[in-house]
């Protein structure tokens, strides 16, 4: 019985650890995600200063392009700021499910590793009974 509730909790653990993996996939594809933001970004900008630097024209718009991409690259790092913390916490519970699981794995070893040294005891008590038993007739 007690192997039986051994196996469930282990079981359990692993559904634990792939909730907790699917939650950190998730939120570091968001992080992925804002962080491409950012890049296409700053890859936007480069091509827009290259463009204003040859043309005067679009050169008096460029300080409202500016502006815009601060307001962007802001708000873009205010979502990384707020998701840092959520990877750091998925990350937090998968460890704590791994540890959880090690535990019970390492319990039920120890059960099975008590139950055959009790095996190995107990034959070697019979043995001995055998032979003890033998060298009496022999007598």
């Amino acid at each position: 019985m007690a192997r039986d509730t051994l196996d469930t909790l282990i079981r359990l653990a692993d559904a634990e650890i792939d909730t907790a993996r699917l939650t950190l996939q998730k939120i570091l594809a968001e992080e992925d995600a804002v962080q491409a933001k950012l890049n296409e970004l700053a890859a936007q900008l480069e091509h827009e200063t290259s463009l204003a630097a040859k043309d005067p024209e679009l050169g008096r718009q460029y300080g409202v392009f500016i502006d815009h991409v601060k307001r962007k690259r802001h708000k873009l790092n205010a979502q990384l700021d707020a998701i840092r913390p959520k990877v750091e916490a998925a990350r937090d519970a998968l460890a704590e499910a791994f540890a959880n699981q090690k535990k019970y794995e390492i319990a039920k070893q120890n059960r099975n590793d008590t139950a055959a040294a009790e095996g190995k005891r107990i034959e070697g008590l019979i043995l001995d009974e055998l032979g003890l038993n033998a060298f009496r007739r022999s007598k």
